[in-house]
């Protein structure tokens, strides 16, 4: 019985909810914005390996599909996007900060280190 009880608490402990991570970065992207091949040449295979990307995972999501309410994200309360490539920090499934547009690399790194400070600060 002993054994039984254990393994039913270890059962237990890997199906119970685990802490999800309620932070996302989604990237709002047209596929002919010249912006957006940048970012996606220059920065995003770097991105999905960092660190950052652990704390604040990318969600790629076309203009398209946000705008006409397709994608599962949709539905989280975010001001319009009118440009491409606009970059939107959610906590909760609420905006908390966006980037809009991509020009440098390390412009956009200091972009995403002060949205994680204002994101822990919250």
């Amino acid at each position: 019985m002993k054994h039984r009880n254990a393994a039913l608490a270890l059962l237990l402990g890997v199906l119970a909810p685990q802490a999800v991570n309620a932070s996302e970065l989604l990237y709002i992207y047209a596929p002919d914005c010249a912006a957006c091949q940048q970012f996606d040449a220059e920065l995003l295979p770097s991105y999905k390996k960092s660190d950052e990307a652990l704390r604040l995972p990318i969600i790629k999501v076309s203009l398209a599909d946000w705008q006409a309410g397709t994608h599962s994200k949709s539905a989280c309360q975010t001001q319009p996007v009118n440009v491409t490539p606009t970059f939107i920090a959610l906590l909760n499934c609420k905006e908390r900060d966006r980037i809009t547009g991509y020009s440098q690399e390390e412009l956009f790194w200091m972009a995403v280190h002060r949205i994680e400070a204002t994101m822990a600060a919250q």
